[in-house]
């Protein structure tokens, strides 16, 4: 099965880069305003980093979704989630106007969240390939991330100001609008039509020949093991930076300062892939953007100022975007689009296990050994990824088609 899509510049792409982006400020914003929400009504940062992990524990349970995302046509799913979103954040915002929100329902709350975010995540994965040709691929997919990267930075910087201000309930609400104002947009997208079978397997049937066709060749069972390895690298930094700012004399200002200039190496990374386009080979970018990134983590271990820090989060960002766009793009030619749902749905638990894994991990360790050992180890474990990638990469390029990419695979019967 092929997709054919009309050139990059078309109106259902525009449709689907402008209401990602808008879409991407407003949780931007909102992630900020429900942290301090939470703090503001609990004092806890235990409080926080439970509402955190039942926002992460759907992710379980995402390839059910994904099986059920397979059997849908690509649009209700797209719409419906974004509805959903749109509910639980105008509700939580239009709460918080009011008073005080029971911690209760902020749990409760994170995990609809969470569970609305495991469905959404594997039908979200495939809409590119459906709107625009193969050839425009890393084009589309570095716009896409390079302008929601860009909103998320702009998010973050001027979210804290805001809230300062005006609280955290309208930035729940705007969160709330942007999704409402995406779920009516995507009405006016228009996908190619899909053949049906007509004699459907089970929704069991489906999930086990998901399993097999995601074991089916070293590229498809690599791309969760590097989603994973992505998370697992900014984990260390995730816990460990605010002990090592505090230590070089930065505080919470380098903290905020590191974490904004990989935003904006992100940003400008991943919109200079899509003014790249095609001319650098995915499957190289991804190798060499994984292994940048443990170089730059590798040599974080090295500096002793905060200020030799900086360049290095700009750097981490640029090797992140050429890592995300070109597995993505890997992602929409390798897989065939009927199993969209599924195998994309296997590398959302995988990447979302990562980090809550290697905290986990790090955990007792991380008062025992010193950041800059933390920082060596996870650097070597990225490079030693990146060389591992480069290898599934190289034997499973025989089972595909350079014709027909992502046509040729299917599961062992």
């Amino acid at each position: 099965m092929t997709i054919t899509a009309p050139p990059l510049w078309n109106r259902n792409f525009l449709i689907w880069w402008l209401g990602s982006a808008q879409s991407a400020l407003g949780s931007a914003l909102a992630g900020i305003a429900l942290s301090f929400l939470v703090l503001r009504q609990t004092g806890s940062a235990g409080a926080m980093g439970v509402n955190l992990a039942l926002t992460m524990l759907p992710a379980l349970l995402s390839p059910l979704f994904g099986t059920l995302i397979d059997r849908l046509p690509p649009l209700p799913p797209l719409v419906l989630g974004n509805l959903l979103r749109a509910a639980m954040q105008l509700g939580v915002g239009l709460a918080a106007l009011r008073g005080t929100v029971p911690l209760a329902a902020l749990h409760a709350l994170a995990l609809l969240g969470g569970l609305v975010a495991a469905f959404y995540g594997p039908a979200s994965m495939g809409v590119i390939a459906r709107l625009v040709p193969a050839s425009q691929l890393q084009r589309a997919g570095g716009l896409i991330q390079g302008s929601q990267q860009t909103m998320n930075l702009l998010g973050l910087v001027g979210g804290g100001l805001l809230i300062s201000r005006v609280g955290s309930g309208p930035a729940l609400v705007f969160d709330g609008v942007t999704f409402a104002v995406f779920a009516v947009l995507l009405l006016l997208v228009r996908f190619p039509a899909r053949a049906t079978p007509k004699a459907r397997p089970g929704f069991w049937t489906e999930f086990g020949a998901g399993l097999r066709y995601a074991a089916s060749n070293p590229v498809l069972w690599g791309l969760p093991l590097i989603a994973l390895l992505i998370n697992a690298a900014f984990a260390p930094l995730e816990m460990l930076l605010p002990k090592r700012m505090l230590a070089l004399g930065a505080g919470a200002a380098g903290y905020g300062l590191f974490f904004g200039l990989i935003l904006a190496g992100l940003a400008v990374g991943s919109l200079g892939l899509a003014w790249l386009g095609e001319r650098v080979p995915p499957h190289r970018l991804s190798v060499g953007g994984l292994a940048g990134m443990g170089v730059c983590v590798l040599v974080l271990a090295l500096t002793r100022s905060a200020a030799a820090m900086y360049p290095l989060a700009v750097l981490l960002g640029l090797a992140n975007a050429a890592t995300n766009v070109s597995i993505g793009v890997i992602f929409q030619t390798r897989v065939a689009p009927e199993y969209f749902g599924r195998v994309g749905s296997l590398l959302n638990m995988v990447g979302t296990a990562g980090m809550p894994i290697t905290l986990l991990g790090l955990a007792p360790l991380a008062d025992r050994l010193s950041v800059s050992m933390i920082f060596a180890a996870a650097g070597v474990v990225t490079l030693l990824g990146a060389a591992l990638w480069s290898g599934l990469l190289r034997r499973g390029a025989a089972t595909y088609s350079s014709s027909s990419p992502g046509v040729n695979i299917r599961p062992n019967r």
